[in-house]
């Protein structure tokens, strides 16, 4: 496959990992190439000293996932960037995925950053509602709490 722009193939491979239930991280980026992997790529130390000074019992999702793509920048004999074609890919996930679209949508790399439904929250913020009230008013526009493309948390932290 082939797409006109790094943001095209960006979408592309986040609605297929939407769709089959992963999120994405944005792998390394070279003049060549671009790797777009799953989350869950890489090793999760938490913690590295006295287990007895532990306060929280924090662990990690890395899972040593090797699933990912690269993407091979394709450029015309003038030197400028055409696109981008799929190099290599792997598919195969060492995790139990969650296709659920009521999951997904939570996920990092798949939280809708509308800017209409952000304006609103910053509005009704501006306005000091409170964190829930927001989140219920959400519910009832987008029909069910399950439906809100972002949770309570992002609202606070607006």
């Amino acid at each position: 496959m082939s797409f006109k722009t790094e943001r095209e193939a960006h979408e592309f491979y986040r609605t297929y990992a939407q769709l089959a239930g992963f999120s994405i991280n944005m792998g390394n980026r070279k003049t060549y190439s671009r790797v777009m992997r799953c989350s869950r790529e890489g090793k999760g130390e938490f913690h590295k000293g006295n287990e007895d000074l532990r306060i929280r019992n924090n662990t990690s999702k890395k899972t040593h996932c090797k699933a990912q793509v690269k993407f091979k920048r394709v450029y015309n004999s003038d030197g400028k960037e055409e696109g981008m074609v799929i190099e290599w890919v792997n598919l195969f996930h060492n995790h139990i995925l969650t296709p659920k679209q009521t999951v997904t949508q939570h996920m990092r790399g798949h939280k809708s950053k509308d800017p209409e439904l952000l304006e609103i929250v910053d509005e009704l913020q501006d306005a000091d509602v409170r964190s829930h009230c927001i989140r219920n008013l959400l519910g009832r526009m987008h029909g069910g709490p399950e439906n809100v493309p972002i949770t309570t948390r992002d609202i606070e932290n607006r």
